[in-house]
């Protein structure tokens, strides 16, 4: 039985794609990442690797593959990032994809997303979307514990979508943040859920400000790395085509709202992830993963 069931599981994890979306201009980071994609900046703290670069190994690490990177704005950069002899030889030829949004990335980072439904060669019938921003760094825990829930629950998964989240206090958020952002101005995402059938749903991605959120609330913080089955992706870009939106967020709420279903996973408060959206962002990161922890 034991045996049937690691079987069952390598066959369901071949059949995640993991997509990461590298095409955006990083317009509030442009201090930093002027002239170079903000994946592709390296962090002193974290052994002067790149963003996307600790992405790529963390996945391999978990053999996760194929890896589908999606560029946009600079992207000769990161696709001369991924070509190279080193990367090619460390990881193989196959394992990583590059994939071109065109111009669909002005849109916004949806539609960097969406993009991929164009290319027969990613977007496939029998495959699961794990999808990660370019420019966030993600503790290596916090990907095993997301594929492992992944793994246990994959006869749920595999028709549905997932958004995982943790819970935490706010005041445990303000005071991580508070030496960097006096005024507690950092946006935070979270969930509202609601139990039906022993299974926790998603009833609305918010967005608020620290400073808006009361202290000692329970939040249930999103972690950025969205699950989508095909048919889900199908139903965000038909939704995309008729109703203006920039963000995932976004168009997960109106979904949401016509009764679309998202279940909601929790993991670990302990593994962090770290998005880079300020030049205080990336001094956050350095400051917070000295010694490349």
């Amino acid at each position: 039985m034991e045996i049937l069931l690691l079987q069952r599981k390598n066959k369901f994890k071949e059949k995640i794609t993991s997509v990461i979306l590298c095409a955006g201009e990083g317009a509030r980071a442009r201090n930093i990442s002027k002239n170079i994609p903000k994946p592709l900046v390296k962090v002193e703290s974290l052994n002067n690797q790149s963003i996307l670069s600790l992405i790529i190994s963390n996945l391999i690490s978990l053999k996760l593959d194929p890896i589908v990177v999606v560029t946009g704005h600079l992207g000769e950069q990161i696709a001369d990032f991924v070509n190279s002899p080193q990367l090619k030889n460390q990881y193989g030829e196959d394992s990583i994809i590059i994939h071109s949004s065109g111009d669909d990335y002005k849109l916004g980072p949806l539609f960097s997303f969406l993009s991929i439904t164009k290319n027969n060669q990613i977007f496939k019938e029998d495959k699961l979307f794990m999808v990660f921003p370019g420019d966030t760094v993600f503790d290596f825990n916090l990907i095993q514990e997301i594929l492992n829930l992944l793994l246990e629950n994959y006869s749920l998964v595999i028709n549905n979508s997932i958004i995982f989240y943790r819970k935490i206090r706010t005041d445990m958020l303000k005071k991580k943040y508070e030496k960097y952002y006096p005024k507690y101005e950092k946006s935070i995402s979270y969930l509202r859920i609601e139990e039906k059938d022993s299974k926790a749903i998603v009833k609305e991605i918010s967005q608020e400000k620290l400073s808006s959120i009361s202290n000692q609330e329970v939040i249930k913080q999103v972690i950025p790395i969205f699950i989508f089955n095909n048919a889900y992706v199908k139903a965000i870009k038909d939704l995309a085509s008729s109703v203006k939106f920039r963000t995932i967020r976004e168009v997960v709420n109106l979904m949401l709202e016509r009764e679309k279903h998202f279940f909601a996973v929790s993991v670990s408060p302990e593994n962090n992830f770290y998005d880079i959206d300020t030049p205080l962002d990336f001094k956050i990161l350095n400051e917070k993963k000295k010694g490349g922890q």
